[in-house]
């Protein structure tokens, strides 16, 4: 489902697994019934929303990681079709200003 959503905005593959890694890893540990959170919640003895204020990254990565690729820093874009002159092979870091 995401992958074609990538592919129509010309992103790299790559794109939708640091997209995750960058957004869902950080946070699971701020959802009470996700595995992660119900570790930490028994294993410092508090529920969730205790330790949230403390758990700046948790918040602070996906609202990072928006903003970043809103502004298309470092988003890794397909390289153009064999067809089209200038052809060049594998993703490149063109932002999206870059292939107008």
């Amino acid at each position: 489902m995401s992958k074609s959503a990538f592919t129509r905005r010309e992103l790299a593959p790559v794109t939708p697994t640091r997209t995750v890694g960058d957004t869902a890893t950080p946070t699971s540990a701020l959802i009470p019934w996700n595995s992660c959170g119900a570790y930490m919640a028994a294993t410092l003895g508090v529920a969730t929303w205790s330790y949230a204020p403390y758990a700046v990254f948790s918040y602070v990565s996906p609202l990072l990681t928006i903003a970043l690729a809103y502004a298309g820093f470092r988003m890794l874009r397909l390289a153009p079709t064999a067809a089209q002159p200038g052809a060049a092979s594998g993703p490149s870091a063109a932002g999206p200003r870059d292939l107008a």
